[in-house]
């Protein structure tokens, strides 16, 4: 693996009347720059337990800037109106979906998807218009 990408782009967040919406550049800040969003978005929501939601959108976003490398990230937080979650969305211009696979002991990753898929309510991943995906989360508030 090469040295990092890091952008000195500024990421741009919108309000959309369904949440709050990130665009990323796909660099070694972006994973921080998902979890500073998270963290003011859940602010605004009134939830102050965000450590969960860190996790998952860290681990979403990374594996993007690991695996995809391209285009840009999109990541949107919004509450469901059926059942009260704050839903995560993770969106990249990748075209595999992400599997949950069985590391081996000695394997130094390939953990995160299950350990997320652990905590959280529920998640899926569909395809986009463009040729991507996007990974959905929900969280209990």
């Amino acid at each position: 693996m090469g040295a990092a990408t890091v952008s000195t782009k500024r990421p741009t967040a919108t309000q959309t009347p369904d949440g709050a919406m990130l665009t990323l550049d796909p660099t070694i800040n972006a994973p921080r720059l998902a979890r500073d969003f998270l963290v003011k978005c859940f602010c605004d929501l009134g939830i102050a337990d965000d450590y969960v939601g860190q996790t998952v959108v860290s681990e979403l976003v990374t594996n993007v800037y690991k695996h995809v490398r391209t285009g840009q990230i999109v990541v949107r937080i919004f509450t469901d109106d059926h059942d009260g979650s704050v839903v995560v969305e993770v969106s990249d211009q990748g075209e595999n979906m992400p599997v949950i696979r069985e590391a081996e002991n000695s394997d130094l990753s390939g953990r995160g998807l299950y350990i997320m898929s652990m905590l959280v309510r529920a998640w899926g991943v569909r395809p986009t218009n463009n040729g991507g995906k996007t990974v959905w989360v929900k969280l209990d508030r």
